[in-house]
């Protein structure tokens, strides 16, 4: 039982005691017969009744807030108990790192075919690793965080080597911790919140950025708490595409005639209008490392290798080609050439569509609807008219094909989270990071409103909230209004509060508050932050110190800021040490 569970109980504890010696007070007075005036008992009885009265309350209120806070807790526990049991395992547990050797639950890309016959000893699934320049540093990063804890972010392009960076790196160094491979940030948090035992540790966070663009993304007090956390040290792991790591990390736009962090602004201007303000914060809590280009001395390395494993030689004869070694083994040359160079009109559309579709924003897995509603944008008029019955899957069919016969190396290949149901398709993200004058599909910021309309009406609200990102970052303010709409109605309230960010950007305040309003009262502490800056910009103090306690109280750091500064400007100093004296660890408030 937690500190503060005990204490709550002896208070409750403490509130009986007491209602029990007001009650039964007069009754021990009158039966003892204490000598003195006769009105004493009379006075005993009525200042013990109206004790009572006050204690009563008190008692059950407290032993109310107690119960609630007790099943509250309990239902985090079962939840992090549930998620647990959704994670891979091995023989029914979590698995050390040293024994998961699969390329695909890694998310490692294929690599082109090892030839029957040849070296013995060599893995079918993963050629040997050539070792990185940026090797020593990540594996001395992780050897010193392993006692305290610590957030790995390896950072670079599509099939620039990440992953099985990442991967050598941590069986290297950390080959008997446990290998906790989360699929959302929603179950990190909960097993954090339920209070899991994760110490020793590696959380796997492939695509950091799927954990942080979701209905309910990883959180950056789920990071922090995992991080100060010393005594159980965990080390998160995740990599992450450069240009979504850059578009997480921007910074808001600065409000009309502001600094961004004007001295007499309670929590800074810029730290209101702020949609990105999580992922920013859990990216900043990272230690990064570039995984970019082959270095020469990496070139040089990988020949000396090519002797022992053919793959590696024959992707060696292709160096000076403006690709790495790991997107030559990748079969990204192959892979280009089937969607540029295709010889199906159709196929090449359904290609088209989704990386389009990716760039756009939505997750990897399309359905089919967004995919085939999509393709057909893509289709010129004669292609419409002249389409067979069955143009589609034929289309499909073509895309799905192996570049090499011996693998499944596809541009497009299926997906389903349950046997026998395939939930959609997903791109090789090779395509949806080729960018070449001769690449079929555009930037966000090129792509045509009709495009991004059908991607929005096709898709789930789920995948919405993530697209609204990409069309914000894009400069496209109404169909992020669009996407984020159709996410918000289903109830998420990221997307309402986003939503409010996007309307008081465009001046339409009214619109704003009601978006926030709708958020907070769901709980999201983003609005609740919003709506206590929106209210100091108006000069009504009171309610804006009223959202950002609520705020605060919700864990949120720029809310507490706000209110300390707050708190001292209006002279009450107490309030404001005990709310510094709640800041998570790393938070720096104004003044501090």
């Amino acid at each position: 039982m937690s500190w503060g569970t005990l204490r709550s109980w002896w208070m409750v504890s403490g509130l009986v005691l007491v209602v029990a010696a007001l009650t039964a007070g007069p009754l021990v007075v009158k039966t003892a017969h204490v000598g003195g005036p006769v009105w004493l008992v009379p006075v005993i009885t009525v200042a013990a009744g109206v004790m009572l009265g006050v204690w009563k309350p008190l008692l059950a209120a407290r032993s109310d807030a107690l119960a609630a806070r007790t099943r509250d807790r309990a239902g985090q526990e079962a939840l992090a108990a549930a998620v647990l049991e959704t994670l891979p395992t091995r023989k029914g547990r979590i698995p050390r790192v040293e024994e998961v050797t699969s390329r695909a639950v890694l998310n490692i890309h294929e690599a082109i075919p090892l030839r029957a016959g040849t070296v013995a000893g060599l893995s079918a699934d993963l050629p040997k690793y050539v070792p990185r320049d940026t090797d020593a540093a990540l594996r001395d990063f992780l050897t010193r965080q392993s006692t305290s804890g610590g957030f790995a972010l390896l950072v670079g392009p599509a099939a620039a080597g990440k992953t099985r960076t990442a991967y050598e790196a941590v069986r290297q160094v950390l080959p008997r911790w446990r290998m906790l491979m989360p699929a959302t940030g929603a179950e990190l948090n909960a097993l954090v919140a339920g209070g899991s035992d994760l110490a020793r540790s590696v959380i796997w966070l492939n695509e950091t950025q799927d954990f942080l663009t979701g209905p309910d993304p990883l959180t950056a007090v789920t990071v922090r708490r995992l991080l100060a956390d010393d005594a159980h040290p965990v080390v998160l792991v995740g990599t992450i595409w450069s240009d979504r790591h850059t578009l997480l990390r921007a910074a808001p736009p600065l409000p009309a005639g502001g600094s961004g962090s004007e001295d007499g602004e309670a929590g800074g201007t810029a730290q209101a209008m702020d949609m990105k303000r999580n992922s920013r914060d859990v990216l900043a809590q990272a230690r990064l490392f570039t995984v970019a280009a082959f270095s020469d001395r990496e070139w040089e390395r990988a020949e000396e290798l090519a002797t022992c494993d053919p793959r590696l030689a024959q992707a060696v004869r292709h160096r000076g080609e403006g690709l790495g070694l790991p997107q030559i083994l990748s079969a990204a040359p192959e892979l280009v050439q089937r969607w540029e160079v295709a010889d199906s009109p159709y196929g090449k559309a359904v290609l088209t569509a989704a990386v389009t579709a990716r760039r756009c924003g939505h997750p990897d897995t399309l359905p089919a609807a967004v995919l085939k509603a999509l393709t057909e944008d893509f289709l010129t008029g004669s292609q419409r008219a002249g389409a067979a019955p069955n143009w589609y899957e034929d289309a499909l069919a073509w895309a799905c094909l192996p570049v090499h016969p011996t693998t499944d190396i596809a541009p497009l290949r299926p997906h389903a989270q349950a046997v026998g149901h395939i939930d959609g398709h997903r791109v090789s993200d090779i395509l949806t990071h080729h960018a070449a004058p001769t690449t079929p599909a555009g930037t966000p910021d090129s792509v045509p409103d009709e495009v991004w309309e059908t991607l929005i009406r096709e898709a789930t609200p789920a995948a919405c909230h993530a697209i609204g990102y990409v069309a914000s970052d894009a400069r496209r303010p109404a169909l992020a209004a669009a996407a984020w709409t159709r996410a918000a109605v289903d109830g998420n309230t990221e997307a309402m509060s986003n939503l409010g960010v996007l309307m008081a950007q465009m001046g339409l305040t009214d619109i704003a508050r009601t978006w926030w309003t709708q958020a907070a009262d769901h709980g999201n502490t983003d609005a609740m932050h919003n709506l206590g800056v929106f209210r100091f910009r108006q000069g009504d103090t009171g309610t804006a110190r009223t959202w950002w306690v609520r705020a605060a109280n919700g864990g949120h750091p720029f809310a507490m800021s706000a209110l300390i500064r707050l708190l001292e400007q209006q002279g009450d100093q107490v309030a404001a040490a005990r709310w510094r004296a709640r800041l998570p660890p790393g938070e720096n408030p104004p003044g501090a």
